[in-house]
C-alpha cells in the first residue's frame, strides 16, 4: 500500500509555485511580450498548473538598458521580465528572466513582431516613431533586420542597407530597407 502511495505522489502533476531564486525551467504567469510587462504582475507557478503561461528559458544578471537592445537572452525569448531575487518583485534594473510563452503566439519568433531584435525581424521607420519598434513582417514595415553589429561601419553598406543606433555607445542594428 505504501508503494502505491509513493507511485501516485510521483505521478501527480506539480502545480505548486517554486520557492527560492528564480531559475531556468521554472514557469510564470501571465504570458509575455517584450514591452508589455508594465503594470503586469508576473509570478512563478508550477509548470503543470493551469495558470502556467510561460517558461523561464534563461536567467541573466545583465540589466535591461532598453528592451530593444542586445541582451543575454536567447533569440526565442518572447519577453524579458525583471526580477528582484530577494523578494520576487519585478524590478527591470536587476536580474532578468528570459521567458518563452508555453503556447502560441510566440512574438519572439523571427518576424512575429516581438521578443528581441534579430535577423529576420521587421521594424517600423524610426523617423515615424519615438523609438525603433518591431512589427510583424506581415504588417507594413520600413526594414528587415539583418543583424547586430559593433558599429555602423560593420553593417552591410550601400543600396538599401542602413544602420540604426538604439542607445548611444551601444551596438547598432543593421537593417535592409524595403
Amino acid at each position: 500500500m505504501i508503494g502505491l502511495f509513493i507511485v501516485l505522489v510521483a505521478l501527480s502533476p506539480d502545480t505548486s509555485a517554486p520557492t527560492g531564486d528564480w531559475k531556468a525551467g521554472q514557469c510564470v504567469s501571465p504570458a509575455g511580450l517584450v514591452g508589455d510587462q508594465e503594470g503586469k504582475e508576473f509570478h512563478r507557478t508550477g509548470c503543470d498548473a493551469d495558470e502556467a503561461a510561460a517558461k523561464i528559458i534563461k536567467m541573466t544578471s545583465r540589466p535591461l538598458a532598453g528592451l530593444s537592445s542586445p541582451t543575454d537572452c536567447p533569440d526565442e525569448t518572447d519577453a524579458m521580465v525583471g526580477v528582484e531575487q530577494t523578494k520576487g518583485h519585478l524590478n527591470l534594473s536587476n536580474n532578468v528572466a528570459c521567458i518563452r510563452n508555453i503556447k502560441a503566439p510566440h512574438p519572439g519568433d523571427a518576424g512575429q513582431g516581438g521578443g528581441v531584435f534579430r535577423g529576420g525581424d521587421c521594424v517600423v521607420d524610426p523617423q515615424q516613431s519615438s523609438k525603433l519598434e518591431e512589427t510583424p513582417c506581415t504588417s507594413p514595415h520600413w526594414a528587415t533586420v539583418v543583424r547586430w553589429a559593433e558599429n555602423s561601419a560593420s553593417c552591410p553598406q550601400g543600396g538599401s542597407y542602413d544602420s540604426v543606433s538604439l542607445i548611444a555607445g551601444a551596438k547598432v542594428l543593421c537593417v535592409r530597407r524595403i
